[in-house]
């Protein structure tokens, strides 16, 4: 929607919501409410714990990134799509684990800040590919990898993550967990599972639902 569509516009939760992807567009049976609000409502959620990342002379700049990326406000409509496996315990529906689960969401900003949040994302993920924690049962590092993606939206970019725990002896027995950020105009769509292709399948279905039923693109 780049160079058509009014960069100031932006949209309402309650607009977003009517485009997100039917639960059940990503498996029979799957379920999920849709949560509605304010994107970064929680932003001291998504900071990073600097000194386990291995800063160099480069640190202040990057936590000059991260205190601006939790800094955007926006409406948002989020789901997770699930579908629970057969439960081990009967009196619990949850116990067999999901079958299915997808997060989808849309967050509406400026298209100026649209741009400016891919960019973070992708600069913040490149400078801290690890980080390091405890989790009270021992030492957790969870690792990204960021890549550009092509033909998703004006631009996007696939993001992966492995978390690691003390005793696993090697990163290939570690799933993988896929999270897709496309930007048609100024909404940011997310999608994240744990197949890559499928991440991406999904992020491009609903940046076209954007792109027609948002901005009116044909």
């Amino acid at each position: 929607m780049d160079g058509t569509a009014d960069p100031e516009r932006v949209f309402t939760d309650a607009q977003l919501a009517k485009h997100l992807a039917p639960a059940e567009t990503f498996g029979k049976g799957a379920k999920g409410r849709v949560r509605l609000g304010d994107f970064n409502e929680d932003p001291g959620a998504r900071t990073f714990d600097w000194e386990e990342c291995g800063l160099d002379d480069k640190a202040e700049q990057y936590d000059r990134y991260m205190r601006e990326l939790v800094s955007y406000r926006g409406a948002s409509a989020e789901q997770t799509p699930t579908k629970w496996a057969k439960p081990e315990d009967k009196t619990d529906p949850e116990s067999g684990g999901p079958e299915i689960q997808v997060t989808q969401s849309l967050t509406s900003l400026s298209t100026k800040d649209a741009k400016r949040y891919l960019e973070l994302q992708r600069d913040i993920y490149t400078y801290c590919p690890e980080i390091g924690a405890e989790d009270g049962e021992g030492n957790v590092t969870t690792y990204y990898e960021v890549e550009r993606l092509e033909g998703v939206g004006d631009a996007a970019l696939l993001k992966s993550t492995e978390v690691v725990h003390d005793g696993v002896e090697s990163r290939s027995d570690v799933p993988r967990f896929y999270t897709v950020e496309a930007r048609v105009g100024g909404v940011i769509i997310r999608v994240g599972e744990g197949d890559r292709k499928e991440a991406i399948a999904w992020a491009a279905l609903l940046a076209r639902g954007v792109g027609e039923g948002l901005y009116g693109a044909k």
